[in-house]
């Protein structure tokens, strides 16, 4: 879901002094402000990669060791996928009433800015794409709520049985969980940067360093350090 690439010229040529410059202004502002650190979040989130997990070196073999995968950022401490999906919650949890309230301003710049008090093309415009962006943050956070309950459903069922296939089931739900909420982070992220490139208002996308993208790449799943026969000779005599 992208929002059409539309110049608003509402607030494109309203120059300082002009009838509902200062209106037009604080309007920018109050997008600024609130999309600029959402935006950020999510691609904070988008960061994110599911890697095999990585074991410390044990100086015994340790039978039972799972999961075998983990979640992995630079740019948090999240390892694991109810944590990554609580968080991308947490992170929509207030931007439909951001939403309401740019929508609020909008409505009152077009007014000031306008000699007629008739509604035209471009308010339809972003009237939708605002409501468009509402439902779609209302209906990604009940997904959520949807996948963490599920996911811990299955969850405490292969940790009480500790049964092979119940763990499978829990790695591949996760798998699919991950894409899934990968891809609509990237929509969202995309609709909200094209919603403020309607305003003249860019947001950069920050790439990760390519000099040292995922340092833990380096030292994944070490190998697990085991007993020289000197030493397990030894113990065995004591």
């Amino acid at each position: 879901m992208q929002a059409p690439k539309i110049p608003n010229r509402l607030l494109v040529s309203a120059t300082k002094d002009s009838k509902g410059s200062e209106q037009v202004g604080e309007l920018r502002s109050l997008i600024l402000e609130l999309m600029k650190p959402r935006t950020a979040q999510l691609n904070e989130i988008l960061l994110t990669r599911m890697v095999p997990a990585t074991r410390d070196e044990y100086d015994e073999v340790v039978v039972d060791w799972w999961p075998d995968y983990e979640l992995f950022s630079n740019t948090h401490a999240i390892t694991d996928m109810n944590g990554i999906l609580v968080y991308t919650k947490r992170a929509l949890q207030g931007m439909p009433e951001d939403l309401k309230a740019i929508a609020e301003k909008f409505d009152y710049a077009y007014f000031a800015s306008k000699t007629k008090t008739q509604k035209g093309k471009k308010y339809y415009l972003v009237a939708d794409l605002i409501q468009d962006m509402t439902d779609f943050v209302t209906n990604f956070g009940r997904l959520c709520t949807h996948v963490i309950e599920e996911r811990r459903r299955i969850y405490d069922q292969a940790s009480e049985t500790l049964d092979t296939s119940d763990r499978i089931k829990v790695k591949i739900f996760d798998e699919k969980s991950f894409v899934r909420l990968q891809t609509r982070l990237t929509s969202l992220r995309n609709f909200v940067q094209d919603f403020c490139a309607l305003f003249e208002i860019p947001l950069k996308v920050p790439e990760e360093s390519r000099d040292e993208p995922f340092d833990k790449l380096a030292s994944l799943q070490k190998p697990l350090k085991r007993k020289s026969k000197a030493t397990a000779k030894a113990k065995a005599q004591r």
